[in-house]
């Protein structure tokens, strides 16, 4: 009898993308990175919103335009509340957000990290012989489908070539899965190891070692 393991993998980017842009006090482009906080200036009946950035070398800010001439009838209250408190979920919105920023720069070391956080929807860690998997990633990330089933199951991702061969993962329309391709938002991958008792042994390891939240 088949049992499916259900469960939610949330993606969140740690460190945001830092645009590179001219500096006005070190007169070359640098990047520059949020400071999580927002700046307003009311025009009349019109309110322009930045969030303020900062060189990474000399602390210099940029403005990034955020809402530009609009009419404070047209803006959301509950958006006006969150940039007149800097909330932090709204700074972390459009900070991770590349719509319009100028060249980012090359990521360095732990700036790609992405943290995975993994919800049971339904099943045990223990008792599964089919996992099912539904990205959430609210904030776009870069991270290849191959690259994360491997980092995420303890397995190399030879193995999750190899697996895909066979036919043991699948998307949402059981379909061989597209392993090139990045994790976004709503993509369903199927694990199915029927045959495989050592790897899904290896696998039911990984996901014991876990932090699981049930929802």
């Amino acid at each position: 009898m088949s049992k499916s393991l259900k469960c939610v993998w949330t993606l969140q980017p740690e460190n945001p993308p830092h645009p590179v842009i001219p500096c006005k006090n070190c007169g070359i482009l640098k990047p520059f990175k949020p400071s999580g906080k927002f700046r307003l200036n009311a025009n009349g009946s019109r309110l322009d919103a930045w969030l303020i950035y900062k060189c990474m070398t000399c602390d210099a800010t940029w403005n990034r335009p955020i809402i530009e001439r609009r009419n404070r009838k047209q803006i959301a209250p509950n958006l006006l509340g969150a940039l007149q408190i800097n909330c932090p979920e709204q700074v972390k919105r459009y900070a991770f957000d590349k719509t319009g920023l100028p060249a980012v720069a090359a990521s360095r070391e732990g700036e790609t990290s992405i943290a995975v956080h993994k919800h049971i929807v339904e099943g045990t860690v223990q008792d599964w012989t089919d996992l099912e998997i539904t990205l959430n990633a609210a904030v776009p990330v870069n991270l290849r489908l191959d690259r994360l089933l491997a980092q995420e199951l303890g397995i190399s991702r030879n193995v999750v070539k190899q697996l895909a061969r066979r036919g043991a993962l699948l998307d949402g329309n059981d379909e061989a899965l597209q392993l090139k391709k990045p994790a976004r938002h709503g993509t369903l991958i199927y694990v199915q190891l029927t045959d495989q008792i050592a790897l899904k042994a290896q696998i039911k390891s990984a996901l014991i070692a876990d932090e699981f939240v049930a929802l």
